[in-house]
């Protein structure tokens, strides 16, 4: 059965607030976008088997606030698609 994230596909918004300042947090992408193989902060293969393991749970965003400039990994619950 497959899953989607409902974040990466437009389905819903992010309401999530910067637990320092209550700002509004803006999604910054997928996390596993961070470590692709360009990335400066180590290899793909090095988070490929962490990232499918969550799959059917969820899917993890990297999300800042503009106000404060805080970067945190949020998880978003997978939808099951239809």
């Amino acid at each position: 059965m497959p899953f989607i994230c409902p974040l990466c596909n437009g389905l819903a918004a992010l309401t999530a607030t910067c637990p320092d300042c209550g700002y509004t947090l803006e999604n910054a992408g997928k996390k596993e976008d961070y470590a692709g193989p360009y990335s400066p902060y180590g290899s793909a293969d090095q988070y490929t088997s962490a990232i499918s393991a969550r799959i059917p749970s969820g899917c993890e965003h990297v999300v800042q606030c503009p106000h404060c400039h805080e970067a945190y990994i949020y998880h978003v619950n997978a939808w099951q698609a239809p």
